[in-house]
């Protein structure tokens, strides 16, 4: 029998939970770099549909420090800006070729961010980084797909007297800038198997009653960007590109058009 305040005997038991807890935090290191990787990784791009556009004439990509510019000409104070943030776990590279057809033809600016891991929520300001990188650029939106689209919303509610509008793609605002004074642009996949549809409309009391709101038949939420497939969206027979094509120049129009009162709820065929 061990002496009376000898704990030799309790040694085992304590190395066991000092290796136990050791286990799990290394589980947890495991898991935690695992989900890293699976977010920073990211979807997309579809490098045909990138490299389509970087060579041709019509427009011009530049990649900055963490933003990549997609323009048709030169940025003066008369250019459009656009700050676009990515859907979450798709890499920004993707939304390139919808942004070419944004700007093709006319005199706007598309500005797509990186953020952390792919998540926008982890880069909230990251518009603001897009507006400093184009200081003569005077007129600027904000933007984005899915959750890049919700804290788009969230940015534009906390700034709008810098802003001249907000542009929703596949997306619906969690914040209320209905008396924001800003332009707003929703544009809507018929075939979005993943948006909680929902919500989106619940959501559209958040909107200015002049917002914008269309539905693209044939454009499910992949269809917004060049990253392949999304599990549980709906399947389209609509081409990739073209899809991408209609929603860019949907939304570039409506960027360089003059404000002009709109009913919430239209829809294109």
């Amino acid at each position: 029998m061990s002496p009376e305040g000898d704990d030799t005997g309790r040694l085992p038991a304590r190395r066991t939970v000092a290796v136990a807890v050791a286990v799990i935090a290394l589980g947890a290191a495991v898991l935690a770099t695992g989900a890293g990787l699976y977010f920073a990784v990211g979807a997309g791009p579809e490098e045909a549909a990138v490299n389509a556009v970087e060579s041709s004439s019509a427009v011009t990509v530049e990649r900055l420090d963490g933003l990549t510019v997609v323009r048709s000409g030169p940025v003066t104070a008369e250019t459009v800006g656009l700050a676009y943030y990515p859907g979450a776990r798709v890499n920004p590279e993707s939304y390139v070729p919808t942004a070419a057809a944004t700007v093709a033809g006319r005199d706007v600016a598309v500005v797509i961010v990186d953020v952390p891991l792919n998540l926008a929520v982890l880069g909230p300001n990251r518009a603001g980084d897009a507006r400093a990188a184009l200081p003569a650029v005077e007129s600027w939106y904000v933007g984005g797909h899915s959750l890049g689209g919700a804290m788009a919303c969230r940015y534009a509610a906390a700034n709008a007297v810098d802003l001249d509008g907000l542009v929703l793609h596949a997306a619906y605002c969690d914040s209320d800038v209905s008396e924001s004074g800003l332009r707003v642009l929703s544009v809507l996949g018929g075939a979005d198997g993943v948006i909680d549809a929902d919500r989106e409309r619940e959501s559209r009391s958040n909107l200015p009653g002049d917002a914008r709101v269309i539905e693209l038949d044939g454009v499910n939420h992949a269809g917004f960007g060049a990253y392949g497939p999304q599990r549980g969206d709906e399947s389209v027979s609509t081409d990739p590109a073209a899809a991408r094509d209609r929603v860019g120049t949907l939304t570039g129009r409506w960027l360089v058009e003059a404000p002009v009162e709109r009913r919430i709820g239209e829809r294109v065929f």
